[in-house]
């Protein structure tokens, strides 16, 4: 059953002045070793980062609560797909979420699912 969907769009232009103006200081408390070191191996490593900005935000739409920026990773499979490490296990719960970036823009959109209990 779905729990909930979140659905967010990110300038790209405006999340990198934001990163200009507060420097290391907000990339920091928003991102993970883990994602900044992969975003920063890009070649426009802003475009990543609003990526996962985007995904963050729309999980805690989908969750219906915000959580700690840094208790939420966004990460690659070995296929490229994202996918959503919490910091916190919510056991009762399945994540789905799907990035894009074009045109100045990133979006992400997450899908959470409650499991099914095995009967």
């Amino acid at each position: 059953m779905i729990h909930g969907v979140g659905i967010e769009i990110v300038s790209v232009e405006k999340f990198e002045r934001a990163a200009r103006r507060w420097g290391r200081r907000l990339l920091d408390r928003l991102f993970t070793p883990g994602e900044l070191s992969y975003c920063m191996d890009r070649r426009v490593p802003e475009r990543h980062l609003a990526a996962r900005f985007a995904a963050k935000l729309s999980l805690f739409k989908a969750l219906g609560r915000p959580l700690p920026y840094r208790d939420v990773e966004i990460d690659v499979t070995e296929k490229g797909r994202p996918i959503v490490r919490l910091k916190r296990k919510e056991s009762a719960l399945s994540i789905l979420v799907s990035i894009s970036h074009d045109g100045g823009f990133a979006l992400a959109e997450t899908i959470v699912m409650e499991r099914r209990e095995a009967r």
